[in-house]
């Protein structure tokens, strides 16, 4: 069967459970004790957030910016560095599976609507805004929005598709692994105890370590071998720094947030508007999906290990994609009507249909969706920051050379895509 006919009935296929499930809620009774709702495990956005809703649906919420603890007055732990190093994206469940309802285990309820979500009993409230299609596409586990882990898991049933496009779950998580791109995350004025009520987040999208382990991407053995560890430098991408200079220490990120807190053990953080969250460079086997988000909110549980390194583990990024910007993070990675026009309509009318939120955050039943809502899991490990790289950015319907197409001698760059900033 040709990709276009898979694409066409894992999209539809997909888009019939979103529409189907309005019809016929399901309830696991082991929800309850006596009358009170049991709490879900803290785990894939639900946490001290996360409370029944005015129907008694449980819902995973969103911590706000008036959930920050009471300040302490604790001394300052000093820099704390990150390199993200693993992700799932909405196609694979815990145990690295493809599960047609990983998405619904992944993300945070984000317009506080919960729309026939199968562990709901009440009946739907009204919508956060007037659907695309017949209906609303539903939520996933204790009201998730995440309509984005939907389209992942369509796109990634079409090995051809997939594979043309670098849309794999296996081949991201070996670039992290091997150090072909992260995202550096820096903690400062953090007092290294459960509560603090402020700290200062700088994210920097880095290239990839400076000597990329050697494991192949192009099987999944790479899951067999050691990853990063958090003495390896990483690059970091030149152009998203406010002074020209590399680490260790770090200057200030034009990605940042200076209001972000802990709570209970958990980082709270939201991202600036508009926020382009690409891992940068060409020199894995695939390049990242590029995403621009609005209203987005960053959580994980921030802990030192007895081995004194510190970790993000169960780390949630949620938040919305604007129509226009999910379509032309495709565009970006060479998916196009141009080359692929077939699929290409298919992904429109999959994107269009299933909008479920505004943008800009408000609820309004009358105001036509014109987003998607996106939640995806990840983890993090202490790193080390080394010597700044310029990155090409992604140009539109080309499909982006990497190491795959130029080989590993030169880092599957473009032409004048990198360089050493020192």
């Amino acid at each position: 069967m040709r990709a276009r006919g898979l694409f066409s009935i894992f999209l539809l296929a997909a888009a019939g459970g979103m529409t189907g499930a309005h019809g016929c809620n399901t309830y696991d009774a082991s929800l309850l004790v006596g009358d009170a709702i049991e709490r879900p495990p803290a785990k894939g956005g639900v946490g001290w957030w996360s409370k029944p809703d005015a129907r008694g649906c449980f819902s995973a919420g969103r911590p706000r910016p008036e959930d920050r603890p009471a300040p302490n007055g604790a001394a300052d732990e000093g820099p704390i560095v990150l390199a993200i190093s693993s992700m799932r994206l909405g196609s694979l469940n815990e145990e690295g599976v493809v599960d047609a309802n990983a998405w619904q285990d992944l993300g945070l309820d984000l317009d506080g609507v919960c729309t026939a979500s199968e562990t709901c009993l009440s009946e739907d409230p009204p919508p956060s805004c007037k659907a695309g299609a017949s209906q609303l596409p539903r939520d996933g586990r204790y009201c998730r929005d995440n309509t984005f882990g939907k389209l992942e898991y369509s796109a990634a049933l079409v090995p051809q598709v997939a594979k043309k496009y670098g849309l794999s779950d296996d081949a991201f998580n070996c670039a992290l692994c091997v150090g072909h791109y992260t995202f550096l995350i820096r903690i400062t004025g953090y007092n290294g105890l459960p509560n603090d009520d402020r700290v200062r987040i700088d994210l920097y999208p880095s290239p990839g370590l400076e000597k990329p382990l050697p494991w192949s991407c192009e099987t999944s053995e790479w899951v067999n071998q050691p990853c990063f560890t958090p003495d390896m430098p990483w690059t970091v991408q030149a152009e998203t720094l406010v002074e020209d200079r590399g680490g260790p220490n770090l200057p200030d990120s034009k990605i940042f947030s200076a209001d972000a807190f802990v709570r209970d053990g958990y980082l709270v953080t939201e991202l600036p508007e508009d926020t382009l969250f690409w891992f940068p460079g060409y020199k894995g086997v695939v390049v990242a999906y590029p995403i621009r988000l609005q209203q987005s909110v960053v959580v994980g549980k921030l802990a030192k290990g007895q081995d004194r390194v510190w970790r993000i583990e169960d780390g949630i990024i949620a938040g919305r994609v604007r129509q226009r910007d999910v379509i032309n993070g495709f565009r970006l990675i060479g998916f196009c009507d141009t080359n692929d026009k077939d699929n290409y309509e298919l992904m429109t009318t999959f994107v269009n249909d299933n909008l479920d939120v505004l943008a800009d955050g408000r609820s309004d039943p009358d105001v036509p969706c014109d987003a998607m809502s996106m939640g995806v899991a990840f983890n993090a490990l202490q790193a080390t920051a080394g010597k700044t790289e310029t990155v090409a950015p992604l140009v539109e319907c080309v499909i982006p050379k990497t190491a795959r197409d130029a080989g590993a001698e030169d880092g599957g760059a473009p032409d004048g895509a990198a360089g050493d900033g020192g």
